[in-house]
């Protein structure tokens, strides 16, 4: 369901004098959103909304429960997700343009001091560490990691110390800063969101960075405003503003 989470001034033409009625308003644009890209996406709609005069209208949601609706052809203009669902989009031909915004990776994150000295991965085993990751079942994020532990031979020792898997990183965030955890994998846009209440571990997790990309639909009711759209996300202010909230712009 599309939401407004942003106002805008939608020109109205008022023809003094001759009676005419007034010009029919223009169409919004609609953006169907990964939950994740959340913050940044409104940032960015609400300075294009203010720059062409039109309406943004927001549906939210985890990325893989959108695509269902891109590929039934459902009512929206911009889809903007994470890999691997742009490649889904392009086999079910609703695609209509790309542009990368940036990228998510893996960070390994812990209390303020790190007070249980947590260095490397091989630290992440120690029986007294409670660890949290995505659900891999709904969390490419949490996908990603146990991937890894599998490939470098990790993945029984680091696992028996996970003790809860979440679908959302505010919630893995939540178990740092209020208990039970002592460290968690998450994205690092969720890293710089919470940076005052937790700290980031130097360590390489040897995860790949997943591109973030918004992707232009066939659907689209107003393919104008769609390529418009996409031509503002390739300008320099709209990365600046994905890099403000933590997302890479490292490229493959």
């Amino acid at each position: 369901m599309f939401m407004r989470f942003s106002s805008t001034a939608i020109a109205v033409v008022l023809l003094a004098g001759c009676g005419k009625p007034s010009a029919p308003a223009a169409k919004p644009l609609r953006i169907l959103c990964g939950a994740s890209m959340a913050g940044p996406v409104q940032e960015i709609g609400k300075t294009f909304a203010a720059e062409r005069g039109v309406e943004v209208l927001y549906d939210l949601g985890g990325s893989e429960t959108l695509l269902p609706k891109v590929l039934a052809g459902g009512e929206a203009d911009v889809y903007v997700c994470h890999d691997p669902f742009e490649e889904k989009v392009r086999a079910g031909n609703r695609l209509a343009g790309s542009v990368v915004l940036g990228y998510l990776e893996p960070v390994l994150a812990v209390r303020p001091g790190n007070p249980k000295n947590i260095r490397t991965l091989a630290d992440l085993a120690t029986p007294d560490v409670s660890l949290g990751i995505g659900d891999p079942r709904y969390s490419t994020c949490g996908e990603m990691f146990v991937a890894m532990l599998e490939q470098k031979g990790l993945k029984e020792r680091i696992m028996a110390r996970v003790t809860v898997q979440m679908r959302t990183h505010t919630e893995l965030a939540n178990g740092l800063i209020a208990g039970p955890l002592d460290a968690a994998v998450i994205w690092n846009f969720a890293a710089i969101l919470y940076k005052d209440k937790l700290q980031v571990v130097d360590v390489d997790l040897g995860c790949k960075p997943v591109r973030v990309t918004v992707l232009g639909l066939t659907q689209s009711g107003s393919p104008a405003l769609r390529d418009g759209f996409l031509e503002f996300c390739r300008s320099d202010k709209v990365q600046a503003i994905f890099q403000s909230y933590g997302y890479t712009m490292r490229r493959k």
